[in-house]
């Protein structure tokens, strides 16, 4: 009796190690678990198709084509593996399959991912024939983006790998070898565009062929497709704009006034977003990153900062007027621009020796006018200057000049208005005045605005007090976007009644100011140009200038305004050479949608300023170290 109990124990403590090693590999070994699950069922995640971008007018810019992509699972590569054999089968080097599998182990020895990307329709059907060979191997289907157009990729954006960081941030969504937004709408818009992923589960013999679907397809899950998303961009004028940006550096916004909608957003150089799909697109990224030249991928609208130049007297005088330093009535006499010192702010306005009021001042761009208008501005509080500055600086970014938009556009950039403690801590509290900064008031000085920023003054100017957020999204899947940070309206905190004398100073540029020579006779145009200085810093400070910017905003038509745009050409000289018939051509072409000045946009389409680019790309290759003696005769030569 005593000798069967014992045999009971042995038989019991027998079988409790084998169902105990039954529950291990069955529960904790992962490698059993993969062995099992992979052998007998496949798991095919299903990438969404991502949604399309249309313009405003749904022109389509934006879908998706099929391509194929082989996915490993480490874990489950034998030691009998034949490499060789995998890799003339897909067509890849022995190098480049460890490499990938190096990459695929880092990420997870037991989870799929990506081995190769980017297998067409034609190349996968050759291959999926003998996957079944190569264990650890399989395959799956997904979406490559496929741009109709071949520009503006500052604006739609384009795709690049997941990261870490990525993965991180969502990991019950994202996996190594997938695909995110990297800029313009593809990046602001990725969770809307992306849709959500979905899995299918199928039953595989031995040799790794669907027989059919698992558990009636109960398990599977549905993908759903991102959204589509229509544009505020009007896509003729932004080929338009594309058009007249030739062989020019620089930005141009235009914005509908009524609403906020961005109609053209242009930064040059311009970059045709097909570059970054397929396989050459990590060698086309890293050759445009590399540029240090021109800066392709800078989006110069929303990024790049600029001296506002004269457009920015239009803000001195309002802020004036606002301030109540200055009346409707108040006028300086001009005597060939504002002296302080020894020094002079010059003045080009040819009406010396007469009073200037308001109006006028606009018109012909008065530097002393707005100079004498700052001054006071300053000394509103002589014995608190300080408390001058920041008056002046709420009103100026109640424009929306000094900080982000906080819009559905992927970069953007604060400017800079500066307040009474910056230049305390610049000069010293009792060591500046409102001769030290002057020129604030003609939009040089510590100024730096973006084109955005400039375009979205002239809106709020267009609407006498008030604008919307600059948007770049119209629809998602039809229906209008309701975000109130964009259909609410901005007030500015300059009144209404001081509008009426900037505009007719606007309106009198193209009469008798600096616009006389691209006047449309078809549209009542409101505008005004600007010639922004810029230098080329060594060790932080202004050394070499270079040519000037051209600038120019405008808005109309005056009576019903439908369009406003700013215009900045980098190194493009006075502000009627470049930026203000370019101004002028998009209103027409949008408004009237046709151009009656066919010389002028002939011309402006067929020249350029390469030569002055290659100049400047000359001098930032010379030797920072070089005396200044020497490179103030090297530009003044070739100028």
């Amino acid at each position: 009796m005593k000798k069967l109990y014992v045999f009971y124990i042995f038989l019991s403590l027998v079988g409790l190690i084998f169902i105990t090693r039954l529950f291990y590999i069955q529960i904790y070994t992962e490698k059993y678990i993969l062995n099992a699950f992979n052998t007998s069922i496949k798991q095919e995640i299903i990438i969404p198709e991502r949604g399309a971008i249309f313009d405003r007018n749904n022109n389509l810019l934006v879908f998706n084509k099929p391509i194929y992509e082989l996915i490993v699972i480490p874990m489950l590569i034998d030691e009998n593996f034949n490499i060789i054999e995998f890799c003339n089968l897909v067509g890849i080097k022995k190098n480049t399959f460890h490499k990938n599998l190096e990459k695929a182990k880092s990420y997870s020895k037991y989870l799929p991912s990506v081995f190769l990307p980017f297998i067409s329709k034609e190349k996968f059907a050759s291959i999926q024939e003998k996957l079944y060979k190569y264990k650890g191997f399989d395959w799956t289907k997904r979406s490559l983006r496929d741009y109709k157009v071949e520009s503006s990729a500052n604006v739609l954006g384009y795709l690049g790998e997941v990261n870490q960081k990525d993965i991180k941030k969502e990991s019950n969504y994202y996996q190594i070898g997938d695909f995110i937004g990297w800029a313009g709408v593809e990046k602001s818009y990725e969770k809307i565009l992306r849709g959500k992923k979905g899995v299918k589960y199928w039953i595989r013999d031995r040799k790794g062929c669907i027989i059919e679907s698992y558990n009636n397809s109960k398990n599977n899950i549905r993908a759903i497709s991102g959204n589509d998303i229509s544009l505020t961009i009007d896509w003729n004028l932004q080929n338009y704009a594309e058009k007249l940006m030739f062989k020019k550096k620089g930005g141009i916004v235009a914005i509908n006034p009524k609403n906020g909608e961005i109609l053209s957003l242009v930064s040059s150089p311009i970059n045709n977003p097909n570059l970054f799909v397929g396989i050459n697109r990590t060698k086309e990224f890293n050759k445009l990153i590399k540029d240090t030249i021109d800066y392709p991928l800078f989006d110069r609208t929303t990024q790049a900062r600029y001296p506002p130049a004269s457009p920015f007297k239009l803000m001195t005088g309002l802020a004036g007027l606002q301030m109540g330093v200055v009346n409707t009535k108040t006028t300086f006499i001009c005597y060939n621009g504002f002296k302080y010192g020894k020094k002079r702010i010059h003045c080009h306005s040819g009406i010396h020796g007469l009073p200037i009021g308001i109006e006028t001042a606009v018109a012909v761009s008065c530097n002393n006018y707005f100079a004498q208008v700052y001054k006071r501005v300053i000394e509103k509080y002589p014995k608190n200057l300080t408390k001058g500055v920041n008056e002046w600086g709420e009103i100026i970014k109640s424009f929306g000049f000094g900080n982000y938009f906080y819009n559905d556009l992927d970069t953007g950039e604060k400017g800079v208005i500066p307040s009474g403690d910056f230049y305390n801590k610049k000069y010293g509290s009792t060591k500046w005045n409102a001769i030290t900064i002057i020129s604030n008031s003609i939009g040089q000085g510590e100024i730096n605005v973006t084109p955005i920023q400039l375009a979205n003054m002239v809106c709020a100017i267009a609407n006498k007090g008030f604008f919307y957020t600059p948007h770049i999204v119209k629809c998602i899947n039809h229906y209008p976007i309701s975000n109130p940070n964009y259909t609410l309206a901005k007030y500015t905190k300059v009144k209404k009644k001081y509008f009426d004398l900037i505009i007719r100073g606007m309106e009198k540029v193209f009469i008798i100011g600096t616009g006389r020579r691209f006047k449309s006779s078809e549209i009542r145009m409101a505008g005004k140009t600007g010639t922004s200085q810029n230098f080329m810093k060594i060790h932080n400070k202004k050394i070499i200038p270079l040519p000037d910017h051209s600038i120019f905003i405008l808005f109309a038509p005056v009576e019903d305004p439908k369009i406003a745009i700013s215009v900045i050409i980098e190194n493009g000289g006075f502000g009627s050479r470049w930026a203000g018939p370019i101004a002028t051509l998009l209103a027409e072409k949008y408004i009237l949608n046709n151009v009656h000045r066919k010389n002028l946009e002939k011309n402006i389409m067929g020249s350029g300023l390469q030569k002055v680019y290659d100049y400047i790309a000359g001098i930032k290759k010379i030797n920072f170290h070089t005396k200044k003696n020497r490179l103030d005769k090297e530009y003044k030569k070739k100028k």
